[in-house]
């Protein structure tokens, strides 16, 4: 009897050693990994080059229906600051105005006197959980003012994986043997963060680079 309680309490203890290095892992990361599809380019210059002295207007993207209003105004600056801090462009100015169509934002590109407007759009956004499932996917098109021509034309997607938690009896048990874990602050939303990723990723395309980070 004595020798079977040994092994059960040998059991538990190396349990809850894992429990805690399960909690532990969890603890230390503050948001579920996000995958990341590379860019897909359908349209670009033989010479990015010839474009790095070019002025940029940048309306509110477009927004498929159901997506938050603010979020449109929010990507739009967010690529300005992308595209500004990477020297992408000469001269990157935010747009007050909404488009509906790329001969809207075309008019809008010219009344401001700029080279280059960037016609964007979120065709897909969903904040997800502290578990995951936030997704995007985003598209750009730059649009020449003058001949009315798309000189870029990129879209990206991502998402992020849910984290199901574990719901077995033992995991369980484990778990409230042990102290409640600290919880992280979530920090910027993810969708936010997935809008600054494809902002690099598009940034560096269009800077001329045929590769971008995973």
């Amino acid at each position: 009897m004595r020798r079977f309680f040994i092994l059960f309490l040998s059991f538990l203890l190396a349990g809850m050693t894992a429990s805690c290095s399960t909690i532990s892992q969890r603890q230390s990361s503050a948001q579920v990994a996000v995958q990341k599809g590379a860019p897909v380019v359908y349209i670009h210059p033989l010479d990015p080059q010839a474009y790095a002295m070019s002025s940029v207007g940048i309306p509110p993207f477009d927004l498929a229906s159901g997506i938050n209003p603010r979020l449109g105004e929010a990507a739009a600056s967010i690529f300005q600051d992308i595209l500004l801090g990477r020297e992408t462009f000469h001269r990157v100015k935010l747009l007050p105005e909404h488009y509906g169509n790329a001969d809207e934002a075309l008019r809008a590109g010219r009344r401001e006197k700029v080279d280059l407007i960037m016609a964007g759009r979120i065709n897909y956004a969903l904040e997800g959980t502290e578990l995951g499932g936030s997704r995007l996917d985003i598209s750009v098109r730059l649009l020449n003012t003058r001949t009315g021509k798309t000189i870029w034309h990129i879209e990206q997607a991502m998402e992020q994986p849910m984290d199901y938690p574990r719901t077995d009896i033992l995991h369980s048990l484990l778990t409230a043997l042990q102290p409640p874990a600290i919880r992280r602050s979530k920090g910027a939303p993810v969708v936010v963060n997935m809008l600054a990723q494809s902002a690099v990723d598009m940034a560096d395309v269009m800077a001329g680079a045929r590769y971008v980070k995973r």
